[in-house]
């Protein structure tokens, strides 16, 4: 399986909360406009002080606990909503990615936390994870929120070569397998790619060239994703090849 139980439910959850199959090539904008309290803001050459400034100017007053830098793709989220704010000088292709991968940290972090904890506690519950005061004695006792994030909500993507798309925190791993099965899910990939090759080679440029072409992944991402489905359905390489690519 690509995704997780959990993580499959999210995805699920996503689109009957859409209400419909976003066709290929995906962005997900209308998507998320239809199902999530989420607004999509593009700047152009995006860095942590342009998010700021634009909060400001609507009277946000927040500001990043490191340096000035560039970033492909970042996620403010407070009060039950968020802000995804994207690089609008990305490609397409890249665009959608980083859309995907915000909104996947979205649902995963801070949308499906608040939303357990409040149908189990009761609404107040959402005043801790706001900080907006402090969790009573018996909160604490069950631990609600441990593991959540409490205030203001933020991911970064940083604007860094994704060679290794996997090869992350566990966290932004999960957000990038649940962003690529909600742009390119396995099961729509399998019925399009053609597996007969026998060299893994050429399997892996015909899936890649499927996951450019049909699902606007860009190459490295495709690249990465392409491989790791050969592998679930044991296609990869062969002990062989996996020598001959390892030297």
């Amino acid at each position: 399986m690509w995704l997780d139980n959990e993580s499959q439910e999210i995805v699920d959850s996503f689109w009957k909360l859409v209400g419909e199959q976003e066709t290929f090539p995906r962005t997900l904008e209308r998507s998320i406009s239809l199902a999530l309290p989420v607004a999509l803001v593009k700047l152009p050459r995006l860095d942590l002080r342009a998010i700021e400034n634009w909060l400001l100017r609507r009277n946000v007053q927040y500001l990043f606990d490191c340096e000035n830098r560039a970033v492909r793709g970042c996620l403010v989220a407070f009060g039950g909503k968020g802000i995804v704010f994207v690089d609008g000088t990305d490609s397409l292709n890249e665009l959608r990615f980083t859309v995907a991968h915000e909104t996947a940290h979205f649902l995963i972090d801070y949308w499906q936390p608040r939303n357990k904890s409040s149908i189990k506690y009761g609404a107040s519950i959402l005043e801790v994870f706001d900080g907006l005061r402090e969790p009573s004695v018996d909160e604490r006792v069950y631990s609600i929120i441990n593991g959540t994030p409490i205030g203001l909500f933020t991911d970064l993507m940083e604007r860094k070569s994704q060679n290794e798309l996997n090869e992350t925190w566990q966290v932004e791993n999960k957000a990038d397998k649940v962003a690529l099965a909600l742009l390119a899910p396995p099961e729509a990939v399998y019925k399009i790619a053609d597996f007969s090759s026998k060299s893994f080679a050429e399997r892996k440029q015909e899936i890649v060239s499927v996951l450019i072409s049909t699902f606007g992944l860009t190459e490295y991402v495709a690249a990465s994703y392409g491989t790791d489905l050969l592998k679930l359905i044991g296609k990869g390489p062969s002990w062989a090849e996996s020598l001959r690519l390892a030297i």
